[in-house]
């Protein structure tokens, strides 16, 4: 869309300047509308409508864009394909692609200038897909909490990974785009796993989809779920103890025995979430490689880092087996936002009152996001306004860029994916550490926060 708005080789020129070598676009093509759809369908995909910048559940709302989308920092947009789908792809399959309109007639070819544009001055050209997001989702196809109902809060409705039906959409999808743009250098796709932003979220998935891919992957179910169920229930008859215990990183390798017992169905249930996203990839790849061309086309996931990504499922010696590369996501905006949904959630359904300051405590410091003194409200780990910077420490980002780079052991290239949002100085002071700390090099996330002065950041890199 910023393509669209700001022109092709303008922007190609601005990054060919600044020393980028690589970008990632979407095969779509965008309007401005006057309204979204009904909220069971805006935002569900990114074949749907919906606001740019992104709303993140309504804690992004303050967002707004640094590079102006036709003149204005918020706007609503409807995407189109870029060139028609190929019918045949997704024959017989619970989802469809959307179908070509006048603007995919009108501006389709945008892509095409995009990827010779790039190709010409030296840049890499990716499409970025939703791994986990579908048009017209059914509710079947979303993930389930040990007893079989919807987590109560979630940052993004993906659905899961565990569905036949939503894997074969996007293998179906992956084929098609690489069929009509055999000139791309490769997929990067988004969410191959289960996004932990809540507490809920880290207890996805055990749908029936889920039971049905357990003993494929050679798991077994029902003990996993049992164990789940039982490890939820006990996160609710917390003492302000445990969550000590949970802070104090000498008492961590101790505490999941001392919370719930010796239970290996429990580390059986971290396998089990890996396998669900290796088994994605593989799916993808094969997908890749059957379109003409496809062997010669890179597969990047992204991921969250660790250790979130036990929770998600990205085992990265596993992904690296598969995966030409993989960005780890430092998207330190969300990162006190994680803190505060999990911290809410705890104290809301807790059977006796916590210590807000000792529930923060313990979420940020199990989850490795901060270096110094952690806060003591709720207040302290809102959303970032666009001029705060993050609260993210900067020991911490190194941690989870070496542990990362470190499971993938060199098989697959581990990338730190730097989010754009957020002042000057913050930018620029994480862009420069995941940059010191990468031997590989970067990706930054998205080109709407990247103003000129960030842009000419990028070019002050050494």
């Amino acid at each position: 869309m910023y393509f669209q708005s700001e022109g092709v080789d303008a922007i190609l020129d601005a990054l060919a300047a600044a020393g980028v070598n690589a970008i990632a676009t979407t095969p779509s093509v965008y309007e401005a509308i006057d309204r979204l759809p009904g909220a069971d369908e805006a935002g569900l995909s990114d074949e749907l409508p919906r606001r740019e910048p992104p709303i993140d559940a309504g804690a992004g709302e303050g967002r707004t864009v640094e590079r102006l989308l036709w003149g204005h920092e918020q706007v609503l947009i409807s995407p189109s394909p870029s060139a028609p789908p190929d019918t045949t792809c997704y024959t017989g399959l619970r989802y469809q692609p959307s179908r070509a309109t006048a603007l995919t007639d009108a501006e389709g070819g945008t892509i095409e200038h995009i990827i010779d544009g790039a190709h010409a001055r030296g840049m890499k050209v990716y499409f970025q897909l939703s791994a986990v997001q579908v048009p017209g989702r059914h509710d079947d196809d979303l993930p389930r909490l040990p007893d079989g109902s919807f987590p109560r809060q979630r940052m993004v409705q993906t659905a899961a990974i565990a569905s036949d039906h939503v894997r074969a959409y996007i293998c179906a999808r992956s084929r098609d785009v690489l069929t009509s743009y055999p000139n791309v250098d490769g997929l990067r796709f988004d969410w191959p796993e289960h996004p932990p932003y809540t507490l809920g979220d880290a207890f996805l998935d055990f749908s029936g989809h889920a039971r049905r891919m357990a003993p494929r992957l050679g798991f077994e179910f029902e003990p996993m779920r049992l164990a789940a169920a039982g490890l939820y229930d006990r996160l609710q008859d917390l003492r302000n103890e445990d969550l000590d215990r949970l802070a104090d990183p000498h008492e961590l390798p101790r505490t999941p025995t001392s919370l719930v017992g010796d239970e290996p169905a429990l580390l059986d249930i971290r396998h089990f979430k890996a396998a669900l996203t290796s088994n994605y990839l593989v799916e993808l790849r094969a997908a890749m490689d059957s379109a003409p061309g496809g062997r010669d086309k890179e597969l990047s996931p992204n991921a969250f880092p660790p250790p979130l990504s036990l929770l998600s499922g990205v085992d990265y010696e596993a992904v690296s087996e598969i995966a030409d590369s993989i960005s780890v996501k430092l998207y330190t905006m969300h990162w006190p936002q994680i803190v505060r949904y999990y911290a809410e959630e705890l104290m809301a359904n807790n059977a006796r009152p916590l210590d807000p300051a000792r529930a923060l405590r313990a979420v940020s410091a199990l989850f490795d996001l901060e270096d110094g003194e952690s806060g003591t409200s709720l207040d302290d780990y809102r959303y970032p306004l666009p001029h705060e910077p993050h609260r993210a420490g900067a020991e911490a980002q190194r941690r989870k860029i070496s542990q990362a780079t470190a499971e993938a052991g060199g098989r697959a290239t581990v990338y730190p994916a730097v989010h754009g949002y957020g002042p000057l100085a913050d930018f620029e002071s994480r862009l420069r550490l995941a940059w010191e700390a990468s031997s590989a090099g970067i990706w930054v996330n998205r080109y709407c926060y990247l103003g000129d002065a960030k842009i000419a950041a990028l070019g002050r890199l050494d």
